[in-house]
């Protein structure tokens, strides 16, 4: 708990997973005076309401932003800009508007255009969450031990990432400042093209089970760690994968050249030079994830 809360009152859009914890962690450390939940749903927004993730709940934005100083939008990326100006003409200058978006560049361009000294907009990217969704999976300890981006653009003010990041390392976050740009480019590799290639490795499989039935039944530890991220929502990804086109190709090259080298170093037979071609692979995961002991 904090001494004095952070915000007065924060409105939520999109109370699901990522919003619901976001709610529940303002209210269990006493960040926000007011949560208010809106969407399009009143049943799962009460049961927001029952899980405390927010203190109310509204079908009307305009009821559920006015006066609030902080609007997080919580919804798929291809919504942000437009729940944002809907959300415009009914708060002041002062307020905040942010998001949790997995792709920066189009929203904060997009942003500085549509909003301006309307109000104040910085971008966010919550590192966590998981395949599965809506409020039930929500919960207040989600963001600990986490990396929170903000992508603060040309028009965000220096007390507005202050403030947000505050918020975030209240939430029990650790804070990364970076480019839009910087972002969508970095989130291609690690976060976009595994998702892509996760479901790319379960339609392959499908495509082998009609030559090789029994496919499916030799799956194990590999295929299930690697796959994990197929089960997530095909209406996210498609929203993620289509405002992170280009970052994605690239990255996918990337990836086909490795590959390439790889299969190359099988054919030609050189045990040495795939074996450091799997060391450095280890190596680097190594550095990133220590084994444990």
């Amino acid at each position: 708990m904090v001494d004095q809360p952070e915000f007065r009152r924060v409105a939520i859009i999109g109370v699901g997973l990522i919003g619901g914890s976001f709610g529940m962690a303002l209210r269990k450390r006493g960040l926000a005076e007011e949560v208010v939940g809106i969407g399009r749903n009143l049943q799962r927004l009460r049961r927001a309401v029952e899980l405390g993730a927010v203190d109310s709940c509204t079908l009307d934005l305009e009821e559920g932003v006015r006066g609030a100083d902080l609007v997080y939008i919580a919804t798929p990326v291809g919504s942000v800009l437009d729940f944002a100006c809907k959300a415009l003409p009914f708060v002041g200058p002062d307020c905040i508007i942010t998001d949790a978006g997995s792709t920066k560049s189009e929203i904060c361009r997009g942003a500085d255009e549509l909003i301006g000294n309307r109000a104040a907009f910085i971008g966010g990217h919550p590192m966590a969450g998981s395949e599965e969704a809506g409020v039930e999976a929500a919960k207040e300890s989600l963001f600990e031990r986490t990396t929170y981006v903000l992508t603060p653009t040309a028009s965000t003010g220096p007390g507005v990432v202050e403030r947000m990041r505050r918020a975030a390392e209240g939430i029990g976050a650790r804070v990364v400042v970076m480019d839009p740009e910087a972002h969508d480019r970095c989130v291609a590799v690690i976060s976009h093209l595994p998702h892509v290639m996760a479901a790319a490795l379960v339609l392959l499989a499908r495509k082998e089970s009609e030559f090789s039935p029994q496919v499916f039944d030799l799956v194990a530890g590999s295929f299930r760690d690697m796959t994990r991220v197929a089960g997530s929502s095909p209406v996210l990804w498609r929203d993620i994968c289509l405002s992170n086109v280009n970052a994605i190709g690239e990255a996918a090259d990337g990836l086909k050249g490795l590959i390439d080298q790889a299969i190359e170093l099988m054919e030609a037979g050189d045990a040495p030079s795939l074996e450091d071609w799997f060391g450095d692979a280890k190596s680097v995961r190594d550095s990133v994830y220590p084994p444990k002991r």
